[in-house]
């Protein structure tokens, strides 16, 4: 009877035990799925310095600047940095030694002999890659899901940043705000909208400086409004600037160098162009998510507003919800002098 006994105990636990291990191999396997075994890699073989590797492989496809990600040789090949390609030797037919520079490591894990150095998948969002903005900066992939890519624009109400889209992209927002990316540097724009309804506008944004922190732009624009023959015409200084690992600050200052009495009521929509100075912080969440906070002053109605919002991105959709103001003094809700839901919907491709 106790034999019996002992049995009925161990059966349970062996059966536990197995499915365990074939949860453990499922996750492996989800692993492998989702980075196939196919792909580019090489192996650590040995470290440089405090921040390049020597890396190993076969593979002869590699490009200098392409970004990849360490996968740690233990923990069933979780990612624990990031790295970019800075040069590529061929010491025969068949191996080929990479030099990689550290972006980003993990503070939970080492660098070890082994590890292994995969290419990046850019094109659609992994869960795996944790947003960050030295990632943001170093993308260059023109067909990468937009999670990766550098904000543009932050909506309607709150405008763009001094960055500017890849040669040949489109950005098309719900209400026919489209962006145009005519080469790395320069974007060209409008409201078509408001064209179809006689409000005749067009804008153009140049980003004339670029470093590891700072980027800065020229922006122009042009309304006529449709109940007076004077148009609007405005520049822009955009100023980005990497605050941390997850945090990018935009700062911009508008001067209105025409406009119309009524551009002052349209302070919440910043192609109307007026006179205004903005700060904010673009903060990037782990699944590549943004929030987006700041302050604002308007120089025509001489009042304080701001914004906040949540961005959800996805590779090609963004939605944007949240509340802004054109003047905090005053606790109404309404679009002239007060406070306003701030949605957006838009497509970068």
């Amino acid at each position: 009877m106790r034999l019996v006994f002992l049995i009925l105990l161990i059966i349970p636990a062996y059966l536990r035990a197995q499915t365990e291990s074939g949860a453990q191999a499922q996750t492996l396997s989800e692993v492998e799925f989702e980075f196939k075994q196919d792909w580019a890699h090489a192996y650590v073989e040995s470290i440089d310095d405090s921040t390049h590797v020597i890396a190993i492989s076969t593979y002869s496809e590699f490009r200098i600047g392409e970004l990849m990600v360490l996968r740690s040789k233990d923990s069933a090949g979780q990612i624990i940095g990031f790295f970019e390609i800075r040069s590529i030797e061929n010491k025969n037919s068949e191996k080929y030694v990479v030099k990689a520079k550290l972006i980003r490591h993990s503070k939970y894990a080492l660098i070890q002999i082994g590890d292994v150095l995969n290419r990046m998948d850019l094109k659609t969002y992994h869960r795996e890659y944790k947003g960050n903005t030295e990632l943001i900066l170093k993308n260059n992939e023109i067909d990468s899901s937009a999670s990766y890519k550098s904000l543009v624009f932050m909506g309607l109400s709150t405008g763009e940043t001094a960055q500017t889209l890849r040669e040949g992209e489109f950005l098309v927002n719900f209400l026919g705000y489209i962006d145009y990316g005519y080469s790395e540097n320069l974007l060209l724009g409008t409201l078509s909208l408001a064209g179809i309804f006689g409000a005749t506008n067009f804008h153009a944004k140049y980003k004339f400086y670029e470093s590891e922190s700072n980027i800065f732009s020229f922006g122009s624009s042009y309304l006529q409004g449709t109940d007076s023959p004077n148009g609007v015409v405005s520049a822009t200084l955009y100023w980005d600037s990497i605050s941390s690992e997850s945090v990018i600050s935009h700062t911009n200052l508008t001067v209105a160098l025409a406009t119309f009495d009524r551009a002052k009521n349209l302070a919440a929509i910043k192609v109307a162009g007026t006179s205004s100075f903005q700060s904010g912080y673009e903060f990037i969440m782990d699944d590549w998510n943004r929030v987006l906070a700041g302050p604002s002053y308007n120089f025509e109605s001489k009042s304080v507003g701001g914004y906040i919002s949540y961005l959800w991105i996805w590779d090609h959709v963004h939605t944007l919800l949240g509340f802004g103001t054109t003047d905090v003094s005053k606790l109404v809700y309404n679009l002239e002098q007060g406070y306003y839901l701030n949605f957006d919907l838009y497509w970068r491709f």
